[in-house]
């Protein structure tokens, strides 16, 4: 049957739309505005940044995707960051009310997955790992609001997780944000850190405060903050966090495969975007990142577990 896959994601930094028919897919997206010398939105303001973006991007997909021309339509919307009973966020009450609508008058079938799940499945889908949806594997989700560490496996059309690692104080996003901007980037900062790190020309040393596959930043963040505003370059603190993130999560996962026996590990999420972490792992066998431009927030993963579901 001619079918029109759709998935939407609505997260604290971006507004996202995938599509999929047969071998066409396109990816729509447009970042949160967010003001200069903050660190990010309030849920409110970020739902009203949604609201505004979803039509223009609807508007764009129009033009390259003929709706009456398919037989079957089916969208699917993150619609809660986590797959676990409780998981809730405001922002992504926004694209579940856009895709209800949407659904309802295509009438076409609605899906509700995770944003976590989204980004699992845009990793596979982005590197063609697709082996992973057979066994259990280390699945890693670092952005701006969630450093998690998890064993993941997928059943019955959807990843059931157990958190087993990740960061016990901030993110790794977060502790990147809030360098980045107090040295005057733009928030997000990431590729902003992530480029200053690649041409810094030290070998600097770090600490890493890690336990059982859990890590804290808050220590270092503190200790860098400190650097800077005593006249410390931007380029080495930019360095120093960088590698400290790097070095964190390669002891992490390390110790996770250990412990549990895996050894097959998944990075998603908008800080496995990083040219200087991906460095970090080019000797540690079975890895797989999404493609860069998938690693950060989007809706091809969400559009992509509708496709699977509707099989």
């Amino acid at each position: 049957m001619n079918t029109l896959y759709i998935g939407i994601d609505t997260s604290c930094y971006t507004t996202s739309l995938g599509v999929m028919a047969g071998d066409k897919h396109r990816h729509y997206k447009t970042p949160l505005k967010v003001k200069e010398g903050e660190c990010g939105l309030r849920q409110s303001d970020a739902v009203f940044e949604h609201i505004k973006n979803l039509p223009k991007l609807f508007e764009e997909m129009s033009r390259e995707f003929d709706v009456s021309a398919y037989e079957k339509k089916v969208v699917s919307v993150s619609s809660k960051p986590r797959n676990i009973e409780g998981s809730y966020m405001p922002v992504f009450m926004a694209g579940e009310s856009f895709a209800k609508s949407v659904s309802a008058v295509l009438n076409a079938k609605l899906n509700l997955v995770s944003h976590q799940e989204g980004h699992f499945m845009s990793a596979i889908y982005s590197c063609g790992a697709y082996s992973l949806l057979s066994e259990p594997f280390i699945a890693v989700h670092i952005s701006g609001g969630t450093t998690e560490i998890t064993i993941a496996k997928w059943e019955e059309g959807s990843f059931k997780t157990e958190i087993v690692g990740g960061t016990k104080d901030l993110p790794a996003g977060q502790f990147i944000d809030r360098i980045g901007v107090l040295m005057g980037m733009e928030f997000p900062s990431g590729k902003y850190l992530d480029t200053m790190a690649l041409e810094y020309e030290g070998s600097e040393k770090v600490k890493t405060s890690v336990k059982d596959g859990y890590i804290n930043f808050s220590g270092e963040e503190t200790r860098y903050r400190r650097a800077f505003e005593g006249g410390e370059s931007k380029e080495k603190i930019a360095y120093l966090t960088m590698k400290t993130i790097r070095e964190s999560l390669i002891q992490a996962i390390e110790d996770i495969k250990k412990k549990y026996g895996i050894e097959k590990v998944l990075m998603g999420g908008g800080v496995s975007s990083s040219a200087f972490l991906r460095q970090g792992f080019e000797n540690m066998k079975d890895v797989y990142f999404a493609q860069a431009e998938l690693s950060t927030d989007n809706a091809m993963g969400v559009c992509l577990l509708g496709k699977f579901l509707d099989n």
